[in-house]
């Protein structure tokens, strides 16, 4: 069942990015050579993902951590951002610097490894415009998407640059259609 949603989680993933090159393909149907730049970073995207190599791992208590470091992250960061009205540029760099130190308490634990990439994909989702996400509780129902999306695709896209950003996008995009469409 696990392998099921990584795989899920895998192609959700794809399928986002490839929609934000499919929205700059279909605005510059003008322009052969963005047509072709596109076309050759698709190609070349596609090969990526599918030669990437994969680990396995399973740790429940470990992935349920990581999804509280990810809660942590967002809302210190929603906080910064709107409560302090400092911005949330400031607010994501001061909480993923703050992160980027805890490792270097216990240079063993595997735990404290995996807490930076986890706080700042929550700071990223804590960085959301307060038109999109209006209270706590909208960051708080996306943080948990953008947790499960991260555990999930924990061990794939390793080395690629923009994973915890597009999870973050992800995670607003579906928790703004399901409470915009419920709601």
């Amino acid at each position: 069942m696990t392998k099921i949603f990584r795989r899920l989680s895998f192609f959700i993933l794809i399928l986002v990015q490839f929609t934000f090159l499919l929205a700059i393909f279909f605005d510059k149907m003008n322009a052969p050579l963005v047509l072709i730049f596109i076309g050759v970073i698709s190609v070349l995207v596609s090969i990526a993902y599918f030669k990437a190599p994969r680990e396995e791992e399973r740790f429940f208590i470990k992935d349920f951590y990581l999804i509280l470091f990810a809660v942590t992250g967002a809302i210190t960061t929603f906080y910064i951002n709107t409560g302090l009205k400092l911005g949330p540029v400031i607010a994501a760099g001061f909480i993923g610097t703050l992160a980027s130190f805890v490792p270097s308490i216990n240079k063993k634990s595997k735990l404290l490894k995996e807490l930076p990439p986890a706080v700042y994909c929550g700071a990223f989702v804590g960085m959301t415009s307060a038109n999109v996400a209006p209270n706590l509780k909208f960051i708080l129902f996306a943080e948990f998407i953008a947790g499960s999306i991260l555990i999930l695709s924990k061990n794939i896209f390793n080395g690629f640059g923009g994973k915890l950003g597009t999870i973050a996008f992800t995670s607003i995009a579906i928790s703004s259609i399901i409470l915009y469409t419920l709601f």
